[in-house]
């Protein structure tokens, strides 16, 4: 699949939204980094549905739904029923893009995310490195892909998702050098609190608190550190 990935010309998804529509996409983005994905899925599939729908738009939608059924089927033991949204989301995808492009990204992550759900480790990480591979050629012509979420982000939530915490921490940690974001901040907290680093864990979830009371932001994420904070020593 990496011989794959790394052969033959790079092809973005474009043509580019409307200025209006990419607007509503790049909030959809900071959403997503906020940590509030369900008000980011709807925006994007609200957009979709519209007269303004175009090709990144419904890249972000049909990534985003798939992703959110992904985690919903790994809640039912990855049940085939339970995937078969996901299994449409990656048809629509695969369809959308050619097989070097964002389309192509987002596919990938969604075959791993299916995996994950049911508990296919070795299958998952094929298709991360696939992602990971198409991510890093991606970004030499211009911003990296985002949907359904940056590579070393998605990554951290599948190994979290897989009971792996160990390899959830790193890649979180990853995601955070690449660019900060309350999003990952609240991943590394949730995986140092799986390996019994509360202390670490409380330094990452005032991370999320600060950054959030930044933006000026509300949202589950700051319940959640708010939460969690209330056990941490002052």
């Amino acid at each position: 699949m990496l011989a794959i990935a790394l052969a033959g010309p790079w092809q973005p998804l474009a043509p580019r939204c409307p200025p209006a529509v990419q607007t509503e996409l790049d909030q959809a983005s900071a959403e997503v980094l906020r940590g509030d994905y369900a008000t980011a899925a709807e925006r994007v599939r609200t957009g979709d549905d519209s007269a303004g729908a175009c090709a990144s738009l419904r890249l972000a939608a049909w990534a985003a739904s798939g992703w959110i059924a992904a985690a919903a089927a790994a809640d039912r033991g990855g049940a085939v029923e339970a995937l078969a949204p996901v299994v449409e989301a990656i048809a629509i995808l695969t369809a959308l893009g050619p097989p070097r492009s964002d389309a192509a990204y987002a596919v990938a992550l969604l075959r791993a995310a299916s995996a994950a759900a049911q508990d296919e480790r070795d299958e998952m990480l094929v298709w991360i490195e696939e992602a990971r591979a198409l991510a890093a050629r991606l970004a030499l012509a211009g911003p990296g892909p985002t949907w359904p979420l940056p590579v070393d982000l998605a990554e951290g939530e599948l190994w979290h998702g897989v009971d792996d915490y160990e390899l959830a921490e790193v890649a979180f940690t990853r995601a955070l050098a690449a660019r900060e974001s309350p999003r990952a901040w609240r991943g590394l907290a949730r995986a140092r609190d799986r390996r019994g680093n509360q202390r670490g864990a409380c330094e990452a979830y005032q991370r999320v608190q600060q950054m959030l009371a930044a933006e000026a932001a509300r949202g589950p994420l700051a319940v959640e550190a708010r939460a969690y904070l209330l056990l941490c020593r002052p």
